[in-house]
Formats: C-alpha cells, structure tokens, sequence
C-alpha cells in the first residue's frame, strides 16, 4: 500500500536497516527504525508522524483483513480458524461499505459505527457468538492500529454481553435405540457413524475422518489426536477403549481392506460435501422423534438443543454417573492436558475402560436395550442433565480466560464475566 505524498517514507540501509525519512516544513529529519523487518519500521513510522498529525499508511477496510492475515504480530493460528475469523471481518466491512460510506479506511471507524453495527448484529445472535465476534474485531483492530495511524481504539468502551449460551443435552438410552435403528436403516456407513459418536465421544469431524491407523483391535483401544486438541492442546493424543458394540461392527471389515478412514463414504462426503452429512443426521434424527431445536424467548432463531454433539455430552454423562473419576473422563474427551490427566491415559487403561463400559449397550442383540445403566456403588445421584450444565462451566471459564490472555477483553470484564459464571455453579 502506497504512502501518501508528505508522510514520509522509509529507507533501506546497506546493514538492512530501516530509516524512516521526513519532510516538515521544508526540513528533512531522519531517524532509525532499528529494526530490518519492514512491518515494525511501518509500525514505527506511523508512531513517529501521529503526534505530528501527518497521515499514516491507508488501510481500506476491504484490505484490512490481507494486511493482518501477513501481519507478524497476529498470533498463529490453525487455517480452519482463520477462515472463520475472515469470514466475521468480510461481514463488518460489507455492513460499514453499505451503511457508511463515508467511512473507506480503518483509521475513519468511529465509536458510533461500531455501537450500530453491534446493536444490529446483537438482534439475530446469541451471547457467546456476539462476544466471539467482537473478540475477533478488537483483535483485527489492535494488530493493525499502529500501520493505519489509529489513535482512538473505537472498541475500547464495548462490553462483552453476559454469556448465556445453553450446550446440547445429553440424550437418554430410549433415543439412543431409536437413532441406532433409524440409522441402521439409512445404511451401515451411518450406522458405523453413530455407533462411533455413541462409544467414543468424539467430535462429528474426528468420527468422520478415523482412521485405521488410529484403531488397535487387538490391544482393543483407540488412539487419536482430535482436530481441537491440535489447535489447543499441542497435539496430544487421547486414549479410547473399544466398546464392545463398536467392536463387534469394527471386527466386520476384512484385516486387508484395513487401510485408510474407517467409514470411507462418510469421509468422503465430509471433506467434499460436508452438507450432506449434516442433512443426513438430521433425517436420523428426525425419524428418531429426537427434538433437535426449540424456541428460546428472546432470540428470533430457533436454539439447537440436539445434534451429532450430544453424544459426546452423553459418552460424559454415563461415565460420570457410573462413578468414574472426572480427571478420566475428561482424558478420554480430551477437555484437558494436565499432568494427572496424562498419568490416567498413559498407564491406567483399565480405569478407562470402566468409562467407556458404563455407556450401555444399543445393539439389536442388546439384552437391556430399554434399561438405565446402573450407577456403581458411591455414585453420585446427581441427575445426567444437572452434571452436564456444570460440565460447562470450566469451558466457558477457559475461554474467557484465553480472551483474557490475548488481551481482548479488560481486567474489570474478566472479572465480572468470571464471578457471573462461577455464580451458575
């Protein structure tokens, strides 16, 4: 991007250095950017001509986003999350071309267009989504506040909404018969999928893409690196037991055609078409007469309640409620990498396997199909559903704590958003 006629410019030395150089009332001034990275001497030049109320590097809103994705000072980021973010960035620069046209460039957003433009997007999301998307903003706006000459953050006085998101529920052993027969008679590519959901707890992308290598059917155990666990956990595997059930349906497949994704046509479909494998749980789960969205007052769309997700809420419930310790479960979902967790998933398999024994059986073959499973001695009577409600709390703990961390959020927000979620529990 060009600079403007009598703002400056900068100047490579021999030692790769930047100089920045500039011309003010018919006298030159010149001064090192100590640095030989082009980007921080940008960032330095628009500092140094601020006070002097010369213009800095234009960054039209429709570029902004090419200019923070090459920035270095964005922190790195898995591709499938970036893309979300350009997607929420694409969205507020369409709003502001088509609302305010006076505004072309980053520097010329005011505090009264960010407050429009959020009270128009609050109207049709729920908290959490409108949070997320004002964290992305902010950040999209402090990477690139020193190269577009921003002095007046127009995020800085916008609070965060109070988080009232409600997760999937689990489902119960009834429905999880009626969706394995629903989905038995879609094919056996959807029935493997929701077995696989139903006794691993995995996510609807990992049960997708399994892998033959991931599986042992002789040690019995699953091993995996989930897609989230990539992103936030350094890659850690977790450890899944093999569910009789699934074994049974693992077993079927010759040991030479082995090879590749476990449920290939599902795969398949997932990385090409990932709507069709949507559209097809959702017809499970309508001839299952499983509820999948109801209406919640005061948001115009319908909230989802029900989806391929609430089998990982199940898997968890199940577990817990069999008296099997937290720190187990959570190895096995992989909702954290402490170093007792790894200690369970690494050398005590058996206690893993007692988690993954409690889900009951849903086969045709099962003898207590319609049954609930009986909780082990010392149990806790806490109901499924109340578990499930404080099973989210330490997520949402922990993603207000990486705003917090990332610096898009205040101490006096962290704090009240903290105390708000703890007084759920």
């Amino acid at each position: 991007m060009a600079r403007e006629k009598g703002t400056g410019n900068l100047q490579q030395e021999k030692s790769g250095r930047w100089t920045i150089r500039v011309s003010i009332n018919g006298k030159r001034f010149s001064r090192s950017a100590r640095t030989k990275d082009r980007d921080k001497a940008e960032a330095f030049l628009s500092r140094f001509l601020a006070p002097l109320g010369l213009g800095a590097t234009r960054i039209p809103l429709a570029e902004a986003w090419h200019r923070y994705e090459m920035s270095p000072n964005r922190r790195d980021i898995a591709n499938t999350t970036l893309q979300a973010k350009r997607t929420v960035w694409m969205a507020f620069a369409r709003w502001m071309e088509r609302f305010h046209v006076e505004i072309g460039d980053l520097a010329q957003v005011t505090e009264e267009a960010v407050a429009e433009y959020l009270m128009h997007f609050r109207c049709n999301h729920a908290a959490t989504t409108y949070n997320n998307h004002v964290c992305i903003l902010r950040e999209v706006f402090r990477v690139l506040a020193d190269k577009a000459g921003v002095t007046n953050d127009p995020w800085a006085g916008i609070c965060l909404r109070a988080d009232d998101s409600i997760s999937r529920r689990e489902l119960g052993v009834d429905e999880l018969v009626r969706l394995y027969k629903e989905a038995s008679k879609m094919g056996s590519q959807w029935k493997l999928l929701v077995m696989t959901g139903i006794y691993t707890g995995l996510r609807l992308g990992d049960c997708c893409r399994l892998k033959w290598d991931c599986v042992n059917i002789e040690r019995g155990v699953i091993q995996v690196i989930p897609e989230k666990t990539k992103k936030h956990a350094h890659g850690h595997p977790v450890t899944i037991p093999i569910h009789r059930e699934l074994n049974d349906i693992l077993i079927l497949t010759p040991e030479a055609d082995r090879k590749g994704y476990v449920n290939p046509p599902v795969a398949e479909a997932y990385a090409s078409h990932r709507w069709k494998v949507d559209e097809g749980l959702r017809r499970i789960f309508k001839f299952a007469n499983i509820t999948m969205s109801v209406r919640v007052e005061g948001r115009r769309r319908k909230t989802v309640v029900a989806s391929f997700h609430s089998l990982r809420h199940t898997f968890v419930s199940f577990s817990a409620n069999a008296g099997v310790p937290l720190p187990v479960v959570q190895s096995i979902v992989g909702h954290t990498s402490t170093a007792m967790t790894r200690h369970y998933y690494h050398e005590n398999e058996e206690v893993l396997r007692q988690a993954v024994d409690a889900i009951p059986s849903i086969g045709a073959g099962a003898a207590y199909a319609g049954a609930v499973p009986r909780p082990a001695a010392g149990a806790a009577d806490t109901p499924p559903r109340g578990r499930m409600r404080q099973e989210g709390v330490p997520a949402r703990l922990r993603r207000l704590e990486r705003y917090f961390s990332k610096g898009l959020i205040t101490e006096e927000e962290f704090k009240a958003h903290r105390a708000r979620i703890l007084g759920e529990m």
